[in-house]
């Protein structure tokens, strides 16, 4: 059967920067400079991650402009300090814990059609559930109906975003307890403002709207 993954796409740019970071770390994970290095990407995955799941998203369904400015700012402010604890959890690695990190990251860069994505995998239930979403957009122009599905799937992928690239890594790995505490409570807070975005964004839409963005939901999807 057919795995399905919802992939942020890489730029050429930041694809080489962590190939090239996961082989500097497997070959020597005690080499000065792993670290603030390690931060520097991971930073800049996150970026395309909330580019991915907010930006993009916003862009495709049009909302109301103080709605928009207010919620640039929440999630502004709340990836800052993201960053932030990212940095300091990075340079708080041992080589091993780099190591850790570098052999896991690689599992997470998926090639398709030549294009790289950093990918995670979709259970069946959300496999399902984000396609009959998808099917729904192409046929039903009475979007009052199907709102709340649009909401629940996204959420559901949001979370498994966070899964996949926080929850499983980081617990794989020694962090120091301030250090995790601090940095489990801004992941919470980018996951919550990611939630309440997605119910301002899909709690009343058009057809016309969704099917854009029913586009952009496809494009994001790795089959493998």
């Amino acid at each position: 059967m057919t795995n399905v993954y919802f992939g942020f796409p890489l730029k050429p740019e930041l694809h080489h920067q962590l190939a090239s970071l996961i082989a500097r770390i497997q070959q020597n994970s005690a080499a000065h400079g792993l670290n603030q290095d390690a931060g520097e990407v991971i930073t800049g995955l996150l970026d395309v991650a909330i580019q991915t799941l907010y930006y993009n998203a916003m862009d495709a369904v049009p909302t109301h402009p103080g709605t928009r400015k207010s919620a640039d700012a929440g999630i502004s402010t709340v990836v800052k300090g993201a960053q932030f604890v990212i940095q300091k959890m990075a340079n708080s690695l041992d080589p091993n814990d780099l190591l850790v990190f570098a052999n896991y990251m690689q599992t997470l860069v998926i090639l398709q059609d030549g294009q790289h994505y950093l990918a995670y995998p979709l259970t069946s239930d959300q496999k399902i559930a984000l396609e009959q979403v998808i099917q729904r957009i192409q046929t039903d122009a009475n979007t009052d109906a199907y709102n709340h599905l649009i909401i629940d799937v996204l959420c559901s992928i949001a979370d498994q975003a966070i899964k996949y690239f926080y929850d499983t890594p980081t617990r794989m790995i020694k962090i120091r307890t301030l250090i995790r505490k601090s940095a489990d409570l801004a992941v919470r807070s980018v996951c919550k403002g990611l939630h309440f975005v997605i119910r301002q964004l899909f709690r009343r839409t058009r057809q016309k709207e969704l099917m854009m963005f029913s586009d952009y939901l496809q494009q994001q999807l790795v089959y493998c």
